[in-house]
Order: C-alpha cells, then sequence, then structure tokens
C-alpha cells in the first residue's frame, strides 16, 4: 500500500475487513504514526488474547506464531513502535505491555530501567538450537540471569542497482565507500540513525571499536559524516520509501535490511546487496518479558515458544528475509531464497560479522547531539 492512499479508501478497506492487522500497521507506519494500537474490528473483531505485545510492523504476523493462535484461538493484542528510544520511553511512561521485541544492544536499557523479568531458559523448548553467538550477545545474560531470547536476525548493508553502478558489483567490489562516491551526488540515501551511522563510518576509518571510541575518533567520525552528507538524497525513515526511490532509480544505493532486498528482489528489479569488504552489520531483535502485564506466565511462555518453532522461522527467512534464531528453521527454508539472502552459512555469517553492541552511554550521547546537529546543517 502507498502512504499516499487516500483516507476515504483506508477508512473503507477498514471498514469491510480487508485490511489485515500487518497490513494496517504497514500503513499506519508509513505515513509517520510511529506506535499504534490497532482497534479489532471487521474480521478482527474477536481476535485478541489476554497477551499484549509491543513490537515491529510485521512482527505481529499470524504466521510466525501459529502454534500460539491454535491454542488460545487468536492473535495477541498487538501494539507497534517504529524506534527502540520511542519504545523504551513508553514503557517507562508506564505502557503496559506482556512481551516486547528490542533489538538487542536495548536489553540492558531495558533491564537497568526495572521494566524485565528474567527468562527461564528451562520454558524455552528450542534453546539448545538457538544460535549461541545471538544468545549470549553483550546484555542478554547478567549476573548469570537470561534476560532476553533471540528471535530475528539479519544484516544492514547496502542495496544498489547494478546496472546503474556496475564498478561496485561483485564480492570483491563490495563496499561502504558507495555511500559517499561523489559520482553518485544526489541519488544515495542514509538511514536516519546515529547507530547506523557511527558503524559505517567506523568501519571505513578503521576504529577497532565503535562502541567505546574516543573523543578524537569521534570528531574523525564527524568529518566523515559531513563528506557523506554533501552527497546524500536524504536520510530515510520510510524503508518503504527508499525501496521506491531504488526501483525507480531516484536513488542508485542506500543502507538497508534484508527485507527490503528482499521485496526488491520478488518485485523483480535490478538490485544486488553488498557484503562490504569493511564488514557487514548484523542485528538482533530480542523478545523479553516485561513486569508490567498481566497475561500468565504459561501464556506468554506459550508464546516465546511458538515464534521459536522452525516452521515459524521458515516464514520469517523467506516472507520477510530475516534469519530466525532458530538454526532448525534454514533447514526446511527455501534453499534458492536463502541463496539469494546470503544465508547459506548463516553462522559463519553471524561470526564474521559486526554485531550492533551496546554504545557506551556518554559516546552515545555525544553522537547523537553530534548526528542532530549534522542533520541540521551545523
Amino acid at each position: 500500500m502507498s502512504k499516499k492512499m487516500e483516507l476515504n479508501r483506508f477508512k473503507d478497506m477498514l471498514a469491510d475487513g480487508q485490511l489485515n492487522r500487518r497490513q494496517i500497521n504497514q500503513i499506519l507506519v508509513s505515513v509517520g504514526i510511529a506506535t499504534v494500537s490497532v482497534p479489532l474490528i471487521g474480521n478482527w473483531a474477536h481476535a485478541a488474547t489476554n497477551l499484549y505485545l509491543y513490537t515491529w510492523a510485521v512482527y505481529d504476523s499470524p504466521e510466525l506464531h501459529p502454534a500460539y493462535i491454535e491454542k488460545y484461538g487468536a492473535t495477541p493484542n498487538v501494539s507497534i513502535f517504529a524506534d527502540n528510544d520511542e519504545a523504551v520511553l513508553k514503557l517507562q511512561a508506564g505502557y503496559p505491555s506482556d512481551i516486547a521485541v528490542p533489538t538487542s544492544f536495548m536489553v540492558g536499557r531495558y533491564r537497568d530501567a526495572g521494566l524485565l523479568e528474567p527468562i527461564d531458559t528451562s520454558r524455552i523448548e528450542a534453546w539448545g538450537d538457538l544460535f549461541e553467538e545471538l544468545t549470549t550477545i553483550t546484555g542478554m545474560v547478567v549476573d548469570g540471569k537470561q534476560w532476553a531470547v533471540p528471535w530475528a536476525w539479519g544484516n544492514s548493508s547496502i542495496i544498489f542497482r547494478p546496472d546503474l553502478a556496475p564498478e561496485y558489483s561483485g564480492p570483491e567490489n563490495n563496499s561502504w565507500s558507495i555511500l559517499w562516491d561523489p559520482k553518485y551526488s544526489g541519488r544515495l540515501g542514509q538511514r536516519d540513525s546515529v547507530d547506523a551511522v557511527l558503524l559505517q563510518a567506523s568501519l571505513l576509518l578503521g576504529i577497532e571499536d565503535p562502541f567505546h571510541m574516543s573523543d578524537d575518533d569521534l570528531q574523525r567520525i564527524r568529518t566523515k559524516l559531513v563528506e557523506q552528507r554533501e552527497h546524500l538524497r536524504y536520510y530515510w525513515t520510510s524503508d518503504a520509501d527508499m525501496e521506491q526511490a531504488i526501483a525507480s532509480g531516484e536513488l542508485v544505493a542506500a543502507y538497508a535490511w534484508n527485507s527490503s532486498y528482499a521485496r526488491l528482489l520478488k518485485e523483480g528489479i535490478p538490485v544486488e546487496w553488498m557484503i562490504p569488504k569493511e564488514g557487514i552489520l548484523t542485528w538482533c531483535d530480542a523478545q523479553v518479558l516485561l513486569n508490567s502485564g498481566s497475561a500468565s506466565d504459561d501464556e506468554k511462555y506459550d508464546f516465546l515458544n511458538a515464534t521459536l518453532e522452525p516452521i515459524a522461522g521458515k516464514f520469517m527467512i523467506e516472507e520477510f528475509g530475516f534469519g530466525s534464531a532458530n538454526k532448525l528453521a534454514f533447514d526446511i527454508a527455501d534453499k534458492q531464497l536463502m541463496e539469494e539472502f546470503g544465508y547459506t552459512d548463516p553462522q559463519s555469517l553471524i561470526k564474521g560479522s559486526v554485531l550492533f553492541d551496546t554504545f557506551d552511554p556518554s559516546v552515545r550521547d555525544k553522537a547523537s547531539a553530534m548526528f542532530e546537529e549534522l542533520k541540521a546543517g551545523f
């Protein structure tokens, strides 16, 4: 659906039950409504359980928790957020939920804010089948307690049009430097995210530990990002808008996720996905148990277990291009798609990438202020 959909048409489709919950959320998020609680109407009038889920768009897809629906007869109540910082601030303000899905580097912030209860891994049926590299990401295990369960993971890299920038095609030519290339000035897209820009610039500059940078390193980062700013068409906030720009040729290259690559491939757009020689970035979205909800422990663990089943992971891989935390999902997923998405050896991909980690608070505060100034033109 286009974000330019007329309001009356949206209302009509909503009233007629033509849109499912996932489509509703995608439309609302695309037009800037970052956090929504979708009223259950039409075909969804009876589709709500005692569980409240706070998550990213598309993660509420019924196919990602079929065993839960089979047992409880409906999907959970879902609210959507579009930004990690927004989500934790709303929860700190008292927003009631049972389960949330932060990116792994936010787990420590959730825990320090007193929002979490530890996870009993003996109740996670697939625990032994999860990638150990993901279960032990910084902040997931503290004081011998597991505070989050990895669920979805994927890469942050570059989508580009090889027909428009052929010199970057092929593994030996993949590089983050395309997003700084003056040859494509005005046709490059960068995500509006301080974490994203910091890591890209640090990889190009060879900074060994970007999560604990010195002030001198931050100044080098700033200089590099000012250089990039002059060549960007924009900082994107909507991946749908970015994808449309890539498809039309308005953008030659952009920072992106696997899901955008998967969607563009399915649309027949000539795109390539980079594994930059400087390093590819890997993120992990984890599930956490919140202490503010009212669902029973049994229901919460039933939901976690349903999302971690191989069949749910298969859908995650094939539909969105994201990886599943359950290794067994890759055994049943479509082999051709996995090859196209770069998942032929998922464990090596995780080990060989740069994981989004927890930034030192002082570094992130300084970097955030710097990035806002930079976007304002200072």
